[in-house]
């Protein structure tokens, strides 16, 4: 099964996608800016276009949609 979880704390957050038995987590810390990506934005990974776009948005609309297998 598609999924995608973003875990918020004090110190930053990750979100971890698992898509077609693949697992991709992402990384951010939290700076005196707002955070800083500590790993490659979702455009380096093998994904469709539409999962990517609807992950950078943040709308779960798009992400449920977006991850319906194919």
């Amino acid at each position: 099964m598609n999924s995608f979880t973003k875990t918020i704390t004090p110190k930053g957050f990750t979100e971890s996608l698992v898509y077609k038995g693949s697992v991709y987590v992402k990384r951010y810390e939290k700076d005196e800016f707002g955070w800083t990506g500590l790993d490659q934005a979702w455009e380096f990974e093998n994904l469709p276009d539409e999962l990517i776009e609807a992950l950078d948005d943040g709308d779960e609309n798009a992400i449920m949609d977006a991850l319906e297998s194919r």
